[in-house]
Parts: structure tokens; sequence; C-alpha cells
């Protein structure tokens, strides 16, 4: 039976390799309509008689305030070779179900009159346990498809999730799943954390640091970081890890234009230090 040692650089490298490839098929696949043609209250249903007669899909759909939320059961989600070839991570056929279920979330959301503000894919492989969730803004999607936000933008505005959860085997109705209202300031913490592991794990600084834990959520009109992310190598150039984090912390904020939070804490989990800074010079930025 496969062993499931699931890490945040895995989590990171599935949701550029989904992504990279779903959003050229889903933007280009809505070219054709500007019009808004679908009601607000019919979303969910839309998107599961798309998903079921154009690709053979059973998903299931549901509608909180400020989200919309998929589940699809799956048999198998990890590429065979997990744990064996490097960079092997999604099953592509999973893939594949996946790229299907967003291009058809895009092509109604961006036919709607009011669609909400969040759509969250849930898919579970219900054999071996696992949950694979991926979050998107809406608002970006019509940027991206207006030609204001570059896919590659796009691509690291998503949020995902990828986790082992026992609950999920043999759970085709989605009873496990826990449908909420997703909040702008939750979806930017999370956003914040999926950015900085992404640098500190990609191409350019994997060598220099081992990065062992950053969490991040909004509480009490704050953005509360925490981080273990430990040196290596020394780097060619000075690289300050808690100006690098305050540098994404404000670009989220920015490109989100979000205003509503008073300050911003991070916590180094290695040397024991905190930083606290108020809004004012988090939007001012970091200084050189």
């Amino acid at each position: 039976m496969m062993r499931l040692k699931l890490s945040s650089r895995i989590s990171v490298k599935a949701a550029l390799l989904l992504f990279s490839f779903f959003l050229y098929i889903n933007l280009s696949g809505c070219q054709n309509s500007l019009e808004p043609s679908f009601k607000e209250e019919d979303i969910p249903e839309l998107v599961k008689q798309i998903c079921k007669n154009e690709y053979k899909l059973d998903v299931i759909t549901q509608r909180s305030e400020t989200t919309l939320w998929i589940y699809v059961p799956l048999t198998k989600i990890l590429d065979k070779d997990y744990g064996i070839k490097e960079g092997k991570i999604l099953d592509e056929e999973m893939t594949d179900k996946l790229r299907n279920i967003l291009n058809t979330v895009g092509r109604v959301v961006l036919s709607s009159d009011n669609a909400p503000e969040f759509f969250a894919l849930w898919a579970s492989d219900i054999n071996l346990g696992l949950d694979y969730i991926l979050v998107g803004n809406v608002l970006d999607i019509k940027k991206a498809y207006a030609e204001s936000l570059p896919f590659t933008e796009l691509n690291k505005r998503y949020v995902m999730k990828f986790s082992v959860n026992p609950q999920a085997i043999q759970d085709t109705l989605g009873q496990h799943m826990k449908f909420y209202n997703i909040r702008l300031p939750d979806f930017l913490a999370q956003q914040m954390v999926q950015r900085i592991s992404a640098e500190f794990q990609g191409e350019g600084l994997k060598k220099y640091f081992k990065v062992e834990k950053i969490d991040g959520i909004f509480n009490n009109d704050a953005f509360i970081l925490e981080y273990s992310i430990k040196p290596l190598l020394s780097p060619d150039k000075t690289i300050d890890v808690t100006k690098e984090i305050l540098s994404t912390i404000t670009y989220c904020v920015k490109i989100y234009d979000f205003q509503d939070f008073s300050r911003v804490e991070i916590n180094d989990l290695v040397t024991q230090e905190k930083l606290v800074l108020n809004k004012a010079a988090i939007l001012a930025g970091p200084t050189e």
C-alpha cells in the first residue's frame, strides 16, 4: 500500500502543476460569452449539470453566502509513481477531471449576473483518504479574462490544501465536507503562507533554506504569521527572511486593496523574535 507523507513542498508543487494547464483552457473557453446568461440561484445546479452532461462527472454542489462549493469523489489522486520518481505528484486522469470541473466553474461564474466571491473545489481520494481543496477568487478570474491580470499571477492567487483525512474514505456523498463562508482576510492569510512557501522552496532559495513550518491566520483585525525557516548555506547575497515575508504580506493586501486590518504580527519560531507592525507601516512596504 502507498505510504503517504505529504509536505508543504508537495502542496505547492501540486498546486502549480494543476493550474499551469487549467487556466488557458478555462479562460479561452469563455471568449464567446460576454453578457450574463445565468441567474445567481441557478449557479450550483448549472455547474452540476454541465459536469454531468459534458464530462460525465458526478459532483455535489452547494452555495454558502460567499462561496460556491463543489465536491468530487475520486478513486485516485496521487500518481502511481508518487514518492518514487521526482516530480510525479498528481494522477494525470485526476488532473483532467479537475481541469474540466474548474473549466465549468469558470464558464458559469463568468456568465452569471451575481457570482459568489469565491469558489472551492473539494476533491477526495475515497480509497486512500485524501482531501485536495482548491480555492479561487472569482474577481481574479474575471480580471484574467479581461486581460488585466497575467496568467502567471493568477496561478499564484489560488489557495490549495492537500491533507490526509480518513473521513474521506468511501465518502461518495461529501458527508465529511464542511461548507462555510470563505472571507477575504482568511483567503489572504492563506495566500500569504502559500506564496512564502513557494518562494523559499523554489529553485532560487531551496538550497539555502529549510522550511519547517509556515502558518498564518487572520484574527482580531490582525494578520498573524509564524514561521520556522532555517538557513542551510550562505547565499551569494544577504537574504533577510523577515523582510521577504513582509514584502509578500504588503503585496497581498495591496493587490486586493484590503484595508480592514489594524496590524501584522510575525513570529520567528527559530529565534523566538516577534515583530508587530501597524497597517500604515505595512502599506508603506518594507524599508530598504
